[in-house]
């Protein structure tokens, strides 16, 4: 009989997608002959399986239906967002429940992403397709609003595995990197693309000194609204400012305004309060703002680095040797809730 039972809830119940067949053999593999691995393709099936579930791979589900379910529940993978399921992942590491992030999953295309848009602002590329659309030689237009990315100081507002990603391509660049740490990053943390790190208390002065900023952090309840006017108001003047973290980080009004003030000459967003963007948002016929729907983590090989990171941990998890991506109370800046 099997020790262990690894369930893989990575569907799509709507569409009628699962993770395929080739990813699944791949997770069977890693896991060992002492394992059942099963595979479930709806919320139902799910939470049938969960009751003698001691690893799971994927997270749909509640914090309710954790608690009534998952009473063997040992390990966790995650192949979406923490912010998606936070307080069912509170709920499971308060009670031991080990979690590793996906994180290092969606790093390289989010990386890719973010210097792409980073790329747009400053050469105004955004000026350059409005103005092809309306055969327009707009040179003119683009020259002085020309900016180098060369000698520009990039802040990175508490820096994650995706910003780190982001640090190390632009210092191709030759950037200069500033960044703020993270509640519950210790300073052993820091890494040789990033120029100077600070803690996360100032942020203000991170906007202040930056060419160009960019969120790329975790969705925590801690960070909902956290960049409202009064940290905007410190960004250089004619800034640029690039979001692709989670929706709800910046205060879309306060952005707004300081696009329309020219506080900020530019924005570049992947990610937004609601999702889709209502399209009476005026941030859709802004000429200074490049959007993007929420595409960041996008990639061809997405499924390929996710099952490759399962396997990698479940291999980890059988030796006894730490978990990368391992998630904390403390790395989610919130306290252990009494059993």
């Amino acid at each position: 009989m099997p020790n262990r039972v690894l369930t893989i809830a990575v569907f799509n119940e709507k569409s009628g997608w699962t993770l395929p067949d080739a990813h699944v053999t791949r997770i069977r593999d890693a896991a060992g002959p002492d394992t059942e691995v099963r595979t479930v393709r709806s919320r139902a099936e799910l939470l049938e399986a969960l009751p003698d579930t001691h690893e799971l791979i994927g997270f749909p589900l509640g914090e309710s239906e954790l608690a009534e379910h998952a009473h063997n529940l040992r390990w966790i993978q995650l192949t979406g967002s923490v912010g998606d399921a936070f307080s069912a992942l509170q709920y499971a590491l308060s009670r031991g429940v080990r979690v590793s992030s996906a994180a290092g999953i969606r790093a390289p295309q989010c990386a890719e992403h973010v210097v792409m848009l980073l790329l747009a602002l400053m050469r105004r590329l955004d000026i350059a397709v409005h103005a092809q659309t309306q055969r327009r030689w707009a040179t003119a237009e683009i020259a002085p609003r020309v900016v180098d990315l060369e000698g520009a100081v990039v802040g990175i507002v508490a820096i994650s595995v995706i910003g780190r990603a982001i640090a190390q391509r632009l210092k191709a660049f030759g950037v200069e990197i500033i960044a703020t740490r993270p509640p519950g990053a210790h300073p052993g943390d820091d890494l040789v693309s990033v120029d100077e790190m600070m803690p996360d208390t100032d942020l203000r002065e991170l906007m202040a000194r930056s060419d160009a900023v960019v969120f790329a952090t975790p969705f925590l309840p801690g960070s909902i609204d956290s960049i409202g006017k009064r940290e905007l108001d410190h960004l250089k003047h004619g800034a640029i400012l690039v979001d692709s973290s989670r929706g709800g980080i910046v205060q879309q009004s306060a952005l707004v305004n300081a696009l329309k003030s020219g506080r900020i000459a530019a924005a570049a967003l992947d990610v937004f309060e609601h999702e889709p963007l209502p399209p009476d948002s005026p941030l859709w016929s802004m000429p200074n703002v490049i959007i993007t729907p929420h595409v960041s983590s996008s990639s061809p090989r997405y499924w390929d680095r996710a099952t490759e990171a399962a396997c990698h941990n479940l291999q980890r998890l059988r030796d006894g040797r730490p978990l990368q991506g391992e998630l904390t109370l403390e790395l989610l800046g919130i306290e252990k809730t009494p059993a």
